[in-house]
């Protein structure tokens, strides 16, 4: 087997581990990026969050 640590496991799958050793949670890598896009926007809005959405899905590689 060639195991390695869960983390690491985790991150190969695009999920981010809440703990480097025996994580017991993990978040999407893209959901995380989503949120991230959110917050750098900002705007406490409909406008806002529909502005971030759309630059998350543009930077995936769907065109809206």
């Amino acid at each position: 087997c060639n195991c390695g640590p869960a983390a690491l496991l985790l991150l190969e799958l695009g999920l981010f581990p809440s703990a480097p050793v025996h994580p017991t949670l993990a978040v999407d890598l893209d959901l995380l990026d989503f949120m991230s896009t959110v917050f750098k926007v900002e705007q406490p809005n409909i406008h806002g969050w529909v502005s971030s959405l759309q630059r998350f899905l543009w930077k995936q590689g769907h065109v809206l």
